[in-house]
């Protein structure tokens, strides 16, 4: 029996933050297509992406094929999750 244990089939979320912004409800209930919301982040800044509710590593949105994506520019390493 191999000791290795198989972790390719394990499902895991991953979350893309670009930024945050609290609303009251009335505020989000007033919101219309097309308005902008203004979130705490600056365009091209770094975003957080998180796995399973953890920090995972640092990155930026892309544009692949017509697509929406992101590139991972850096890891983050278990140390720098807690500061």
């Amino acid at each position: 029996m191999d000791s290795e244990l198989d972790l390719s089939n394990v499902a895991v979320d991953v979350c893309c933050e670009l930024g945050r912004k609290g609303l009251t409800l009335k505020e989000a209930r007033a919101l219309k297509v097309q308005d902008v919301i203004e979130l705490d982040k600056l365009a091209g800044e770094p975003f957080e992406v998180r796995v399973n509710g953890r920090p995972f590593a640092l990155g930026e949105v892309v544009v692949v094929n017509e697509m929406v994506a992101v590139r991972i520019t850096r890891l983050v390493a278990p140390l720098e999750e807690a500061g």
